[in-house]
């Protein structure tokens, strides 16, 4: 009784995937997410490789849906670096997808460029630019249909009929950033080339251009009646970091509101998440601590996919570690210049020192 019950669940809950994934915008396709994006930036906005003028690496590791059998996986990997005899930063960047135990994962590679231009002290603008190869593998063997069961609950072989596939595109990102003193706005374009996602009733589904705007600032509260530097290095000033990212991609559109608080190295957020096409509602709450040579955040997102389903939250953990690797001073003629900021971009308190 057991056994046929796990089959009956696993089944529910392939098909309330299916659902979830497809209601959002119907008959297209849409692209990954991390629940913490500047944990992440180069899959943000390509603006931002290298933006910490140094060498920095990083991973991401999500996971949702943890009360089914095969819950969702995403893994995600970037590395940057600024030289600053060019102005310039170049990434790379891994993400993949998995799900369904296997069923269905997507992989992402990417290579990004940024021209940094720096127009006053503590004021710059970026432009970015991004290739990547993505690759969709299905493998519908790995799933249990119904007319698989038997009258047990045992699942007979899948057979020859769901025979593994795989799909490569080429697609582009672009985007931009300006930061002043506090405060730091941009805007990126993914999937310039829309490039195609699979097929369904013999109709090629293209991924739709997504565009996603983002923006806050930072603001010192000092304590204890000291003076206090809006940049950074004081230990006795409250961080306020309010934040806002909205993407727009076919006709769906989401939006991320909140912020962060944090002293020392040490920081909390809280955000308020919604899609207006499948009327999903999350919350977000994270707790990060960072230092001038690692960031460490874990999130954790809850809520109601829609309203058609008050009852099913997909659970999201996700944990983000990242290091900047400093060269010593004169190291190489690529090495930042002695007068130049540590940090070229204004950032999230979350990942600020």
């Amino acid at each position: 009784m057991s056994i046929k019950f796990s089959y009956r669940r696993r089944i529910a809950m392939c098909l309330l995937l299916a659902c979830c994934r497809h209601s959002a915008q119907p008959a297209q396709a849409q692209e990954a997410s991390v629940a913490q994006p500047y944990m992440a930036p180069l899959f943000l906005n390509p603006a931002y490789s290298g933006m910490e003028g140094v060498m920095r690496l990083g991973a991401t590791c999500q996971y949702r849906w943890g009360q089914i059998d095969h819950p969702y996986m995403l893994y995600a990997a970037y590395a940057d670096y600024y030289f600053a005899a060019f102005g310039s930063g170049v990434g790379l960047c891994a993400l993949s997808e998995r799900q369904g135990g296997g069923a269905l994962t997507q992989t992402s590679l990417g290579a990004s460029y940024a021209y940094n231009l720096r127009i006053a002290e503590r004021t710059f603008l970026r432009f970015g630019i991004q290739a990547l190869l993505d690759v969709t593998a299905v493998n519908a063997a790995k799933l249990t249909f119904p007319d698989m069961l038997g009258a047990y609950g045992g699942a007979a072989p899948a057979g020859s009929a769901y025979a593994p596939s795989q799909r490569s595109d080429f697609d582009m990102a672009t985007g931009i950033v300006f930061s002043h003193r506090i405060f730091y706005v941009g805007a990126a374009l993914h999937n310039l080339l829309e490039a195609p996602a699979g097929e369904v009733a013999g109709q090629l589904i293209a991924t739709p251009r997504k565009l996603a705007l983002h923006g806050g600032c930072n603001i010192a509260i000092p304590l204890y009646g000291r003076r206090y530097s809006y940049y950074r290095g004081s230990s006795t000033a409250l961080m306020l970091s309010p934040n806002v990212i909205c993407g727009v991609q076919g006709a769906a559109q989401a939006v991320a509101l909140g912020g962060y608080i944090g002293m020392k190295g040490f920081s909390g957020g809280f955000f308020y998440k919604a899609n207006s096409r499948s009327k999903a509602v999350f919350y977000s709450i994270c707790a990060a601590y960072s230092s001038s040579l690692f960031s460490l955040a874990y999130s954790f997102d809850f809520g109601t996919v829609s309203k058609a389903m008050p009852q099913s939250s997909p659970d999201v953990h996700e944990v983000s570690l990242s290091f900047k690797i400093r060269q010593p001073t004169r190291s190489s003629y690529f090495q930042n210049r002695r007068n130049s900021s540590p940090k070229i971009q204004n950032t999230p308190y979350i990942n600020y020192l």
